[in-house]
């Protein structure tokens, strides 16, 4: 007995012996407590860490988890982190939180924000969470509070905890119980937008205690916002860009009209989810252009979601949150369109221009080979070159099968054998194309022929098109890093302009190089069908059916907002269940034009059937040949006057001869006496006076060769000129008659 008590108090004054473990009381202490009556104090941390495990094997497990704690904990509760960090179910990251409420693992958690993660807080005062993971819109936290249970209520229905969709909040009970039993841990998270302004309402889910929550199978984390957003009003901008967004103009209260495809995808949305909308156009429009309008008031929280057919860039991914993409659009040139072809184009229009180039070059040279196969030789052409004429024209009847040409150097005649096997394969070759040729002019009249529009890049570039786009809204560096060799000769080139109207102004106004302008494909369409005209054909335009820049169209939301989940699932389920096929159907329905130049829904009463009938020729399906028969007229009266005129040569020669002689002073016709003459042909001045003298009117009765004279006068007048003649009225008469 004496020696177990001197043990005991060596024990007592000394301390740990050598074989005692680690964290464990002293045996005398034991003996103490137990001799006294003191309870044994039960282990909390033991239970937190049990439940810490639990609800990373069964919430955690598909995202990697970052474990963080504050200066507090670990100089307090090292024991805590110790036991957490053994054995824990999956890998982990783990930091330090400073005073300052900063990670130490900034470099850490940077680089897993495009990845799944999840965060374990352990903070001393719940309100400061946010400053030290920011927003969590999708990542799962779980915050363990040394605070007060009214502290976590008081933070589960602030402004702060709606910055965290899934959120679980640990908090100890505060219930008074003795020391060697255990405390359970409550579990809290929060209920979003129970009210119209959007507040937060604390929520338990369980507790935790003997390693087993007291619910089974609860779920930590519960879908949030699952009976909407309690008529929460949402501000929203947007841009006109039609057919997304489109103005309707103002209604009584001086407001704009919105509609178009997005605006009405939002409206069904807000009938689902029970939320308001409040439509804001976005400023400085006109110098940023609609996209980055948006973008710029969504990104500093000036609205809450961004419409206006925005596409989705990487520009836009650090600034704001995109939805998915709901509708495809594509970068497209608009061009000049033309109707089907002018039925003047039927005489022309059968053949292209390299036949019509190969039937005239045999239509010409094809006389040298039958000639020389005829004659054996060409000379005769030289010599006889009327014979080159002959053959032209019967070369000329056998393609047109109008006549035949019977003259001697004919080649019907021929009895050499090849010049008929020549003519027999010439004249099955003519058959064969006026027979082609007359069939084109049968299709061509009956069935129209359109043009070919311009669809690709090297169509604009081999017509030698002038582009233009927009000088905003990220038009202007579209095509930048292309490696397409005709797209960087466009952008070379390209135009920028200020607006979409001047891109069609443009188009319709080019006259002698054409032009093209590239904007979005499904705007470019709408304009084009809503202000269709079916009279003026200089406002027929062609929207390119190659899309040569694909783009997802998305709507905004701010960055890191809890909503966004919400609206995507909505928008998601819009999609595939067709919604919004029919969206855009009603708004060409109601907005865009027919080809008829009538508004979509003007179309109405019963089944549009086509009529059958049978096609006749009319007047404008023949004008080309009555215009080819007026051209012939034209050449034929051409002709006609210049063979009255004795050939357009002679006509010439006369017109010379007329102006040289008006220089002469003196006039014959005009003056009593003679015109003195130069010297011709030793004929003097003196035998020209005699011929020249005309008798008076006795005279000429008198002499008997009266005729004679008077043509030997006037035979020689070709060479000394006319006399005067103003004697008698006789005279002039007879000599008139003579001379003319």
């Amino acid at each position: 007995m004496k020696l177990w008590l001197l043990i005991s108090l060596s024990l007592f004054l000394h301390g740990e012996g050598a074989l005692q473990k680690e964290h464990e009381k002293p045996q005398a202490v034991k003996w103490m407590d137990s001799f006294f009556g003191r309870r044994k104090e039960y282990d909390q941390s033991t239970s937190l860490v049990n439940l810490m495990k639990e609800v990373t094997r069964q919430f955690l497990v598909g995202c990697t988890p970052i474990i963080l704690y504050d200066s507090f904990l670990e100089k307090s509760d090292t024991l805590l982190l110790e036991k957490l960090f053994t054995d824990f179910p999956i890998p982990y990251i783990h930091g330090q939180i400073t005073r300052n409420y900063s990670i130490n693992l900034k470099k850490i958690v940077k680089d897993t924000e495009n990845t799944c993660v999840s965060y374990i807080l352990f903070l001393a005062d719940v309100m400061r969470c946010r400053d030290v993971i920011g927003e969590q819109n999708t990542n799962r936290v779980v915050i363990v509070a040394r605070s007060s249970q009214w502290r976590v209520y008081e933070f589960l229905g602030s402004e702060t905890a709606r910055d965290f969709v899934n959120l679980l909040v640990i908090a100890q009970s505060e219930k008074i119980l003795p020391i060697d039993q255990e405390r359970p841990y409550i579990l809290y998270t929060h209920r979003l937008y129970v009210d119209g302004i959007g507040s937060s309402a604390p929520m338990v889910l369980s507790s935790w205690m003997r390693n087993a929550f007291t619910k089974a199978d609860v779920n930590l984390f519960p879908t949030k916002i699952q009976n909407g957003f309690s008529g929460h009003r949402f501000i929203i901008s947007l841009a006109s860009q039609p057919p997304f967004t489109i103005k309707r103009g103002r209604d009584e209260n001086d407001d704009i009209q919105w509609d178009g495809i997005e605006v009405r995808l939002v409206g069904l949305l807000a009938e689902t989810y029970n939320f308001t909308t409040d439509f804001r156009e976005a400023k400085d429009v006109n110098i940023l252009g609609s996209g980055k309008a948006v973008s710029r008031e969504i990104a500093s929280r000036k609205a809450n979601l961004g419409l206006g057919g925005i596409y989705v860039t990487s520009d836009l991914v650090n600034l704001v949150d995109l939805s998915h993409a709901h509708s495809q659009d594509c970068a497209s040139f608009v061009t000049l369109s033309s109707t089907a072809l002018p039925r003047y184009r039927a005489i022309m229009g059968p053949f292209h221009w390299t036949v019509w180039l190969a039937v005239t070059l045999i239509y010409i040279f094809a006389i040298f080979p039958l000639a020389l196969s005829d004659k054996l030789s060409l000379k005769y052409l030289i010599q006889k070159p009327e014979e080159m004429e002959n053959m032209f024209w019967y070369v000329f009847g056998t393609f047109t099968n109008c006549f035949t040409f019977g003259g001697e150097a004919s080649w019907s005649k021929s009895d050499k054998v090849t010049t008929r096997i020549l003519v027999g394969f010439y004249w099955i070759f003519t058959i064969i194309t006026t027979a082609c040729y007359t069939g084109s002019i049968i299709a061509f009249v009956t069935l129209p022929i359109y043009p070919e529009t311009v669809d690709t890049t090297k169509q604009l570039i081999e017509g030698h098109f002038q582009i233009g786009t927009l000088d905003k809204g990220g038009w202007q560096n579209m095509l930048v890093n292309s490696t397409d060799k005709y797209t960087k000769k466009i952008f070379k080139n390209m135009e920028f302009l200020p607006n979409v109207e001047s891109g069609f102004k443009n188009i319709t106004k080019a006259f002698f190089w054409p032009y093209a302008f590239l904007g979005s494909e499904s705007e470019l369409n709408y304009i084009v069908r809503n202000n269709f005209s079916s009279v003026n054909k200089r406002s027929v335009l062609h929207v390119s059916k190659e899309c040569f820049v694909p783009y997802g169209v998305s709507m905004l939301f701010t960055l890191n907002s809890v909503y966004k989940e919400v609206l995507n699932n909505g928008l998601l389920r819009a999609v595939q269940s067709g919604f919004l096929i029919k969206l855009k159907h009603d708004v060409e329905w109601q907005m865009l034009r027919s080809s008829t130049g009538k508004l979509l829904q003007a179309n109405v009463g019963g089944t549009m059937h086509l009529k059958v009938e049978d096609r006749a020729l009319s007047l404008d399906d023949t004008q080309g040949m009555f215009l080819l028969l007026g051209a012939g007229f034209l050449l034929g009266g051409a002709s006609l006057i210049s063979e009255m005129v004795g050939g357009c040569v002679n006509f010439c020669k006369q017109k010379i001869r007329r102006l040289s002689t008006t220089s002469i002073e003196s006039n014959p016709r005009s003056h009593d006496t003679l015109t003195p003459r130069e010297k011709l042909n030793s004929i003097q001045y003196s035998i020209h006076s005699r011929l020249c003298s005309i008798p008076d009117n006795n005279s000429i009765q008198n002499t008997p060769d009266l005729d004679e004279e008077i043509d030997r006068i006037f035979n020689l007048d070709n060479l000394f000129g006319e006399c005067n003649s103003e004697d008698t009225t006789t005279t002039e008469e007879i000599v008139s008659d003579n001379y003319y």
